[in-house]
């Protein structure tokens, strides 16, 4: 009999077992991970685009060159004149096929965008358009 005394008395050390709090956890840092990714704007160049109701969406193996609203040249996250800009675009023309895109902002200046077109075709690209947003 106080063998079962014994039994009853006998402390428990207490256990929390974590495995659900692993669960969710995981759960929230996924969570958390798929909210930030969609709050982050794309990253480059802001530009306010022109609108043309024919415009059409093009695949994402084009490389994309911004023209500031003061003229200014923008090529993978750098600054560059024209004469960088075509020695860029040709050795990029070097391994790959490419196409161009111009995104202009839309009070840039129709001479600062033809200027980077030419620089496009003499460094040998023909394929060249104008980003737009509908």
């Amino acid at each position: 009999m106080s063998d079962v005394r014994h039994r009853y008395l006998e402390r428990q050390e207490p256990r929390m077992n974590i495995i659900p709090m692993i669960d969710i956890m995981m759960f929230l840092l996924v969570f958390f991970v798929l909210i930030v990714l969609h709050m982050i704007p794309d990253t480059g160049v802001p530009m306010h685009l022109p609108g043309a109701s024919t415009a059409q969406h093009l695949p994402h193996k084009s490389l994309v060159i911004g023209i500031s609203q003061s003229g200014l040249i923008k090529f993978e996250d750098k600054t560059m004149s024209a004469a960088e800009l075509k020695t860029a675009l040709e050795q990029v023309k070097k391994t790959h096929r490419l196409s161009v895109i111009l995104a202009g902002n839309k009070h840039a200046s129709l001479q600062d965008l033809m200027q980077v077109m030419n620089t496009v075709r003499e460094a040998g690209i023909s394929n060249v358009g104008i980003a737009t947003k509908r």
